[in-house]
């Protein structure tokens, strides 16, 4: 699938819920009416000049076009929306990485695969945290090179005990060689295994956690899945 397509989908649901509604804004019968109403009722002795009626038409024109151009944008973004839940659809039962760092454990034995990207080589550390932001396991991971990297977290806290089934998070300290932190993006990898369409972006249920369908980073190969 298209990452481009699904982040300009993303785009496009934004500039969707800044577009005016129509009944926000004067409409255009309205203002022809006020225009009709002010040269039946203007004084006979002072009429409406020529520059005047030229400079409300104009207005009137130029409402109308934006009318239609912002029609025309809604069009726009309603194709949009139908042709990117037809291609949410396709991505179930595939394994995907999608940017965000809660997630979900569905039972007291599952694990979870926790993706990050490093812009540059550094000494990396992970930390998860509960559902009560309380830290409950530390690791490790030394130095790494620049690119994206997965970590398969077992589900034991800090006591090799099992967490449990809840909603966890997890954040990446990353330092570069000279000891300054490193802004990395975080991201959660695992198959999606439904689509949501509460709202008028999908949402895909991955690693028993719901993402929207603009979070999506990567869609991998077949071959990768576990």
């Amino acid at each position: 699938m298209n990452i481009n397509v699904v982040n300009t989908t993303g785009a496009l649901y934004k500039a969707k819920r800044a577009l005016p509604k129509a009944n926000e804004k004067l409409g255009k019968e309205d203002f022809l009416k006020l225009l009709v109403t002010q040269l039946r009722y203007q004084d006979p002795t002072e009429p409406m000049s020529n520059e005047q009626f030229i400079a409300q038409t104009a207005q009137f024109s130029s409402l109308e076009q934006m009318q239609e151009m912002n029609s025309n944008i809604r069009a726009f973004i309603e194709s949009q929306e139908r042709i990117s839940k037809a291609s949410a659809l396709s991505l179930i039962g595939k394994n995907v990485m999608v940017s965000n760092s809660a997630f979900s454990l569905s039972s007291d034995r599952a694990s979870a695969s926790l993706s990050y990207n490093l812009p540059k080589d550094a000494t990396v550390a992970i930390t998860i945290f509960d559902s009560l932001n309380k830290a409950i396991k530390s690791i490790n991971l030394g130095k790494q090179s620049a690119g994206t990297h997965s970590y398969l977290w077992d589900g034991k806290n800090n006591n090799d005990i099992h967490a449990g089934k809840g909603d966890y998070r997890y954040k990446i300290t990353a330092k570069d060689a000279n000891g300054k932190d490193i802004v990395t993006k975080d991201m959660i990898f695992g198959q999606v295994d439904g689509i949501s369409y509460e709202g008028s972006e999908p949402l895909l249920n991955v690693a028993g956690s719901t993402f929207p369908l603009s979070a999506l980073v990567k869609v991998l190969p077949d071959s990768m899945g576990g």
